[in-house]
């Protein structure tokens, strides 16, 4: 060992303490370095750049131990001798420790465990005049950082603002003439950002629960509770006006930002909401349209997912060639969103509460009897028609006997009833009831909102979903039909086999519709269903077109089954457990929700056929593409 080592671990072990001391000097200027040359540039090169005066008595009063005499003068010299290995300090920081630090006493001093500083310096908006000019009037925005490791964290935004166009550049994005109504943020999409703005004063870690939602089924609710409960509980944090508890909004909406986000990353394009003139509620609702168009049929991620569980490659006993078999499942799942009661009307709803959408909301007033299309009388939810009336009455009559229950009982105890409690209301305006029958009419009342009827999934033979959709009616093979040409919209992107577990009603629709788009796939009814499908009405059809057993190359030499065609079942009872977390959300909500789920399920379970020696990979379908368009010229 040399001298010079030698003497210096002499020193160290004479003041252990220097050595803690100047370690956490290191890690909290170097938290907050990028800060300081803003507030504090220096004004030529090679100029030394002061230390700002927040930070300076900050690092005095709990950096520097009360042992010295003169703390801040210790602070200046750590300073001189230390600030140009600071930003390229390779060595350990004491981050743990710098938070607290922070937590506790850095907002006495205007300073929080983080700076949000925006990513330009200058003005990059290319209509600006002065394109390249340098940014200023900063000022600092307090908020809460929710983090999943070290709690909740006192953080500042620091927003520039350029003069010349008049836009502000903030930490996550940059907004132009922001007092306009019209304003909207463009965020930062090429340039990572390590935390998610959710709302105006709370910035959550960027993966923010998403895989507890998608592998548990939690509701944004719930994880609020929880994370208030207990990963939220921090110690020495100074109080302000900011609450330490996270909203469920504040959950949800970074959920859906930090999704938007990864879409507009992944699509390369720019990702713009709406800054005023719109409820928080609503203001994703724009983006969330434009990403869901992008994501339906072709969309996902994966959608050109092969691996050995859905992709085999065999050699066909006749011809010798080599040939292979790309499986896919679908299958419908119940589960669906409030939609309007007009038949077979899509239009999206102005609130959920509504039965009609916008242009039906005239029909708001209907008679809520089953078919009848007159108006309602004020006040009654029944039109002028005698048996409709007498419908209402019996439902009136119907709900009595629990009412007259319950005023006994209040009459029991001493408590004076009141002239309210005796009227029955008829407002629906809240109610979310089945459809109700009463007496033996047969007319029917509808309260109940009408929902959409069922998802349908398509996912391959390994378990890896390519795509779902809201399906408004029921699952008939037309709209299945429909559904795979969505997903499969040009002939070279067809798999080889296709199991439906109505495979057979499919094909015969096919076939009287004359439609040959599927000529070249094996439609079939998955093994599950094909024992008893069609065993005792006498129907042949399904056994002499659909059944599995006439497709050997769906065999293995043991008898085995080469594709898990049951896969969709397994899949089904993933995705059904999202109904209690979306039954009320809106249609671009639900949809964008689901269709964010499907993606982060497959992402980890890529990962899991991976280590399980599946081999994913993604096919190239230009070479497929070509070779289908010189077979079929005329097509072209």
């Amino acid at each position: 060992m040399s001298t010079s080592l030698i003497e210096t671990a002499k020193h160290l072990v004479a003041a252990p303490g220097v050595v803690h001391t100047t370690l956490l000097f290191i890690s909290v200027v170097h938290r907050l370095w990028d800060y300081l040359h803003l507030v504090h540039a220096p004004r030529y090169p090679g100029e030394p750049a002061p230390l700002h005066p927040d930070v300076l008595a900050f690092l005095s009063n709990t950096v520097i131990p009360e042992s010295f005499l003169d703390r801040t003068a210790e602070v200046r010299n750590l300073w001189d001798i230390l600030r140009a290995e600071i930003p390229t300090w390779k060595g350990p920081l004491l981050e743990a420790e710098v938070d607290e630090l922070l937590r506790k006493h850095g907002p006495l001093y205007n300073l929080g465990a983080y700076m949000l500083l925006p990513p330009h310096r200058t003005c990059v908006n290319p209509s600006c005049a002065n394109v390249g000019s340098k940014l200023g009037k900063h000022y600092l925005t307090e908020a809460r950082l929710y983090t999943l490791r070290n709690g909740v964290l006192p953080v500042y935004e620091v927003p520039l603002y350029c003069k010349h166009c008049k836009t502000r550049y903030r930490y996550a994005y940059s907004v132009n003439e922001a007092k306009q109504d019209s304003s909207h943020r463009v965020y930062y999409t090429t340039i990572p950002r390590r935390y998610i703005h959710a709302q105006s004063a709370s910035f959550l870690e960027d993966r923010f629960f998403e895989n507890l939602t998608c592998s548990a089924h939690v509701s944004t609710t719930n994880l609020a509770r929880s994370y208030n409960s207990d990963l939220g509980q921090t110690e020495n944090m100074l109080q302000t006006s900011l609450s330490t508890n996270i909203l469920q909004s504040t959950v949800l909406d970074g959920f859906f930002l930090h999704a938007l986000l990864r879409r507009a990353q992944r699509h390369d394009i720019p990702l713009e909401i709406a800054h005023r003139g719109v409820e928080q509620s609503h203001r994703f609702e724009g983006a969330l349209h434009q990403f869901n168009t992008l994501m339906a049929g072709t969309g996902q991620p994966f959608y050109a997912h092969a691996c050995h569980g859905c992709f085999k490659i065999f050699l066909h006993p006749e011809t010798g060639q080599l040939q292979f078999i790309r499986a896919v499942v679908t299958d419908g799942v119940t589960i669906g969103h409030p939609c309007c009661r007009v038949a077979g009307c899509q239009n999206e709803l102005m609130s959920n509460k509504d039965h009609f959408c916008g242009e039906h909301h005239a029909l708001r007033n209907q008679c809520l009897v089953r078919g009848c299309k007159a108006n309602a009388e004020p006040g009654r939810i029944t039109c002028t028609e005698p048996s409709h009336r007498a419908r209402e009455e019996a439902h009136i009559k119907a709900s009595e006997p629990a009412l007259l229950d319950l005023n006994r009982r209040l009459l029991s105890d001493g408590v004076p009833t009141s002239a309210r409690r005796h009227a029955t209301s008829l407002s629906t305006q809240h109610r979310d009831l089945s459809v109700q029958k009463a007496g033996g009419s047969g007319l029917t009342l509808e309260f109940a909102r009408s929902t959409t009827h069922h998802d349908q999934l398509a996912t391959f033979g390994c378990g890896v979903i390519i795509t779902r959709m809201s399906m408004h009616h029921n699952e008939g093979v037309s709209s299945v039909k429909d559904f795979l040409k969505r997903v499969f919209p040009y002939p070279w992107l067809l798999p080889t086999h296709i199991f439906y577990d109505h495979a057979c009603g499919l094909l015969q629709h096919l076939r009287a519709q004359k439609d040959r788009f599927f000529d070249m796939v094996r439609l079939v009814v998955d093994v599950f269903h094909a024992r008893n499908h069609h065993k005792d009405d006498g129907d042949t059809f399904c056994n002499n077109h659909t059944n599995p057993a006439l497709c050997p190359e769906l065999l293995l030499a043991d008898g085995k089954w080469t594709i898990n065609s049951s896969v969709a079942e397994q899949t089904n009872v993933w995705y059904g457990a999202f109904q209690a977390i979306t039954r009320e959300m809106s249609m671009a909500r639900f949809n964008f929700f689901l269709d964010e789920m499907v993606s982060l399920r497959n992402e980890w379970f890529i990962g899991e056929l991976e280590r399980a020696g599946k081999q994913p990979f993604l096919l190239d379908f230009s070479a497929a593409e070509s070779e289908w368009r010189q077979a079929h010229p005329q097509s072209l």
